[in-house]
């Protein structure tokens, strides 16, 4: 069985099929992710300018006491052809564009004016409230690359710089298998010995948080040859296949001897609980994920290997792909120790000594009532024993695209 860093590794540097690129307007491009590197198209900021309102003042403002107030800019306004000299100073407001010889600007509320003569109640130092000219970004400058994960803020620094059009990485397509004759969809009647499918419907609403086009392609029966046949048709029109449950090794599990058969079956069988069963491959251009069947290993597998995958597969940069950790101290003991890494339900609880963990109850892959509690994934390393205090590594649940 392989490990689970190492299996996320190898999920993270996969080759990358070719991903095509799209242009679209600026109000679409929310969500998308940045397909070219962009330039600076204009020096932030575009001109010197002050940064409160108040006064430009010229010159030497060591030896000067006093300044002679002798014009009006507000934002907007230009600085015309001016020079501050020293003795001189200008009423300025925030925004406004800085004189010529201004050597720092002093906010209003630490002056006096009395016949249009200014004293400062208060010392200034040299370059105080001015935002220089490019001090943030320079025209011809790289500002944003490409994989960048298009962002409200993003948005905001592309209008920023003027930029109506966006080079994006066209949406993949998604297709969402379940797998099983047991399984039916909610609001049907429930019989012996079926269940309601919930791993479709958790797999499905988690990915409407993509870019991407999502695929409902509905329940696999337990027949190999059914199951083939709609996996073949699906790797014609899809660029990533997600199945849940067929998996694993038993009479009724035709999945992974699909994928063998159809194309390749990169990884299977993790030493994590739950989700052992997790197997990746591709069918011709198709990746395919294959998570387990029981809820909770669907949940953990996907969460912590099919969205990291999925972000690079969409073209995201890799530093931005790996599940983020924080480390918390437990508010609970194992009794005893796993030869898998285990990924435990929690909640996170915030206190003046720190960042802790409580443990929820209903711990097993069949039940799905805890995760409407919990807020992380714990992650317990194989062989150990957890105490009361202990440091562990912690995975915050999001489900956001971009988290």
């Amino acid at each position: 069985m392989l490990d689970y860093y190492q299996a996320l590794h190898d999920l993270l540097t996969q080759n990358i099929p070719s991903l095509k690129k799209q242009t679209v307007s600026l109000q679409e491009a929310d969500c998308l992710i940045l397909a070219e590197n962009l330039t600076v198209q204009y020096d932030t900021p575009f001109f010197s300018n002050s940064a409160m309102d108040g006064y430009a003042l010229g010159g030497d403002i060591d030896t000067c006491q006093e300044w002679k107030i002798i014009h009006r800019i507000a934002a907007g306004d230009t600085a015309q052809s001016m020079t501050l000299k020293t003795g001189e100073a200008a009423r300025i407001f925030t925004g406004a564009p800085i004189p010529e010889g201004t050597t720092a600007v002093i906010q209003q509320e630490n002056t006096e004016v009395n016949d249009s003569i200014l004293t400062l109640t208060s010392p200034v130092k040299k370059g105080q409230n001015i935002r220089y000219q490019a001090e943030e970004l320079k025209k011809g400058d790289v500002f944003l690359s490409s994989g960048q994960y298009i962002t409200p803020a993003v948005i905001a620094l592309l209008a920023s710089q003027g930029y109506a059009q966006i080079p994006v990485f066209k949406p993949l397509t998604i297709y969402v298998f379940s797998t099983g004759n047991e399984l039916i969809n909610p609001g049907e009647t429930l019989s012996a010995g079926q269940i309601y499918d919930a791993n479709r419907y958790l797999l499905l609403s988690w990915l409407k948080q993509t870019p991407h086009q999502i695929i409902d392609a509905g329940t696999l029966p337990d027949n190999k040859e059914a199951t083939e046949q709609a996996l073949s048709n699906a790797s014609q029109k899809a660029d990533i296949i997600i199945t849940s449950g067929g998996v694993s090794v038993g009479e009724e599990d035709h999945v992974h001897a699909a994928i063998t058969k159809l194309g390749k079956l990169t990884l299977w069988k993790l030493a994590i609980k739950p989700g052992k069963p997790f197997a990746w491959g591709e069918i011709d251009k198709a990746t395919v994920f294959m998570l387990p069947g029981n809820p909770v290993s669907t949940f953990v597998t996907f969460q912590q290997l099919v969205v990291p995958a999925l972000k690079r597969l969409s073209g995201i940069a890799l530093e931005h792909c790996m599940p983020k950790a924080v480390m918390a101290k437990t508010t609970f003991s194992t009794k005893k120790t796993q030869s898998r890494k285990e990924f435990l339900r929690v909640q996170l609880q915030p206190s003046a000594t720190g960042l802790y963990v409580k443990l929820l109850s209903h711990q097993g892959s069949a039940m799905l009532s805890a995760f409407t509690q919990a807020d992380a994934l714990a992650e317990i390393p194989e062989n150990t024993l957890v105490h009361e205090n202990d440091y562990i590594k912690v995975y915050p649940l999001s489900y956001n695209f971009n988290a």
